[in-house]
């Protein structure tokens, strides 16, 4: 087991992925940034009184996994 950094991105508040995992914070971040610039998602969904528009949200989370099971980027 080894300590990594796991990608998580939201649209609004649905998790949409959190299976990247980056050997160090700066790969990380660096995508998580890159994410959090995308423009708004229209919400088709959206009734009368819910956003128009979804943002994504990415964050980097540290976590414990086992390299032999899971792809780590580098």
């Amino acid at each position: 087991m080894i300590h990594t950094f796991l990608l998580t991105v939201y649209l609004g508040t649905q998790i949409v992925s959190n299976d990247m995992y980056f050997y160090n914070i700066d790969s990380c971040r660096y995508f998580a940034s890159r994410l959090n610039q995308q423009p708004a998602v229209p919400n088709r969904m959206a009734g009368e009184d819910q956003p128009k528009s979804r943002s994504y949200v990415a964050v980097c989370e540290p976590s414990l996994v086992n390299p032999k099971r899971v792809k780590i980027y580098d």
